[in-house]
């Protein structure tokens, strides 16, 4: 068994992102431009601190994961009223 970080969501990073954003929308009650918007607005300030190269950190998509799932669930709460 492998010790790397295997991520949920770093296919929303490939071209497969739409098909990964639309069961994102499904499993969390979202739109998937919530999800699309929501994955580029954690991972941006992410990325931006990170040095540029050609694959995302394993400690990076750590944090844009973290993130990112924190906010859908925040998202997919029911809105009192």
């Amino acid at each position: 068994m492998s010790n790397q970080y295997q991520s949920r969501f770093a296919g929303l990073n490939t071209n497969q992102r739409f098909s990964i954003a639309k069961q994102l929308a499904a499993d969390y009650h979202l739109d998937v431009s919530q999800i699309l918007f929501t994955y580029l607005k954690v991972a941006e300030p992410i990325l931006k601190e990170a040095q540029p190269k050609q694959q995302i950190s394993e400690n990076a998509q750590k944090q844009i994961d973290e993130q990112f799932e924190k906010i859908l669930k925040q998202l997919s709460q029911p809105k009192e009223r």
